[in-house]
């Protein structure tokens, strides 16, 4: 999870832009937004649409093939907590006369209290550990801006973990090496450990602005992104030593996977040879698709494909079984617009004009998730996909509670929210075809 950020109202909500940002709000001041359907539009009771987006989503965990100890869990626990029993909370004026730095204080102790709940509420084994990380951030800040209030702490402590917690990243990056014996349960390991490499150097990059004063909240924040990154890292080696550990005759698996990527990105080529241009108009996507203005298809065909891997869009800079998942997602995204687009030219999909016919939505997309898991050729690589998508309900909740109250509620308003419901169906249904696709490039039979 990370903290919540905001775009402008009209940014257009993409596949992987909610992938990026995760369980955050994206789409602030959507009443500023143009009325798409005129002067009649389609209203929707307000009570059952939130009743519908709030019904508990399936549950698909992220794969993650690898015994992770308890002990390594419980010290990453301990640990948070530990950091926030040093200070004195709640602060009292007495304590600190400062009240904003005393609120400050307070808001970073509450949210890592918030992420160590949910970790004890996670089922899925690499949420937890991402969970505890994120409470070990907030922790740190407490337990660092009390020691540099208590003048126990300085910028160059901070500074000098930094570099420590650098020269670790840096020596277990390079003496990694892509091995395995399963190709799969291989991808999937080294592309979570190279993600929680990549997010550790992240929380590493920046250093003390030398023009601004250094406060104790300003040694908090640092320390925080130090501590976070020690986390992050911690985990990525855990995993990666237990699963070299588990393997009984380990071998390289670069040039399998290299190949791989190679057959994978042709596919992808030859599927996207014949799709509209990148910056296409709904209009131009679809024949027979008569007007899609403010209709749930159209929004979700739009979104579709806006995220078609075209070159030269946003490909992520990951090590090889990064790229590999990438692409799975990638052919679902394709397989996903295709169906859409069929679907819409033979003037078979769904219009809205009711909470029923969300609900309706709703239940095909989540037979979709469930339909995909079952049918895919290999659950380790289709959860790489499904665990995400069915993190899109939770996005569609927010929103639509935000939409709660007494009067009735513009589709034009939601029309994008309520379409996520059919891009979760469309794409979960590709999924199996992606995985085939994948395991085909692996050499898997």
């Amino acid at each position: 999870m990370t903290d919540e950020r905001t775009e402008s109202a009209d940014a257009r909500l993409t596949r992987r832009g909610a992938l990026a940002l995760g369980a955050t709000t994206l789409l602030s001041g959507c009443g500023a937004l143009p009325n798409p359907l005129g002067a009649n539009p389609v209203e929707l009771d307000a009570a059952p649409l939130a009743r519908i987006a709030d019904r508990e989503r399936p549950t698909v965990d992220h794969s993650l093939p690898v015994d992770v100890a308890d002990a390594h869990v419980a010290d990453s626990r301990e640990r948070a907590h530990a950091m926030l029993d040093v200070a004195p909370l709640p602060l009292t004026p007495e304590d600190l006369p400062n009240g904003a730095m005393r609120e400050e204080i307070a808001d970073r102790a509450e949210h890592a209290r918030e992420h160590l709940a949910e970790a004890v509420r996670a089922t899925d084994t690499r949420e937890r550990l991402e969970l505890l990380a994120h409470a070990r951030g907030p922790a740190r800040a407490v337990e660092a801006a009390w020691a540099a209030i208590e003048d126990e702490l300085a910028a160059v402590d901070v500074r000098s973990t930094r570099r420590s917690v650098d020269e670790d990243r840096r020596e277990f990056r390079e003496r990694r090496t892509l091995v395995g014996e399963d190709p799969v349960r291989a991808l999937v390991v080294h592309a979570l450990v190279g993600d929680w490499l990549r997010d550790a150097e992240r929380h590493l990059a920046e250093g003390f602005d030398e023009s601004s004063p250094v406060t104790p909240l300003v040694v908090g924040e640092h320390a925080s992104e130090v501590e976070q990154a020690r986390a992050t890292l911690a985990d990525a080696r855990h995993v990666d030593e237990r699963f070299t550990a588990s393997l009984s005759e380990p071998r390289s698996l670069e040039t399998t996977f290299a190949d791989a990527r190679d057959a994978l990105a042709e596919t992808i080529d030859s599927r996207m040879a014949d799709k509209p241009a990148e910056h296409a108009e709904v209009p131009a996507l679809v024949d027979g698709g008569g007007d899609l203005d403010g209709t749930v298809a159209g929004a979700a065909l739009r979104e579709l494909h806006g995220d078609l891997p075209y070159e030269g869009e946003f490909v992520p800079e990951t090590e090889l079984p990064g790229r590999i998942l990438w692409q799975v997602e990638s052919l679902a995204q394709i397989g996903g617009f295709e169906t859409l687009r069929e679907r819409i030219a033979a003037d078979e999909h769904r219009t809205v004009e009711s909470a029923d016919d969300v609900e309706t939505l709703r239940r095909a997309a989540e037979t979709a998730v469930e339909d995909a898991l079952e049918a895919s050729a290999d659950e380790r690589l289709a959860r790489t996909e499904l665990a995400s998508l069915a993190g899109w309900f939770d996005y569609v909740s927010r929103h639509l509670d935000r939409q709660a109250g007494d009067d009735p509620v513009e589709l034009g308003w939601v029309v994008e929210d309520i379409g996520l419901y059919l891009q979760i169906e469309v794409i979960a249904g590709a999924v199996p075809a992606a995985v085939d696709e994948t395991l085909a490039a692996l050499g898997v039979e």
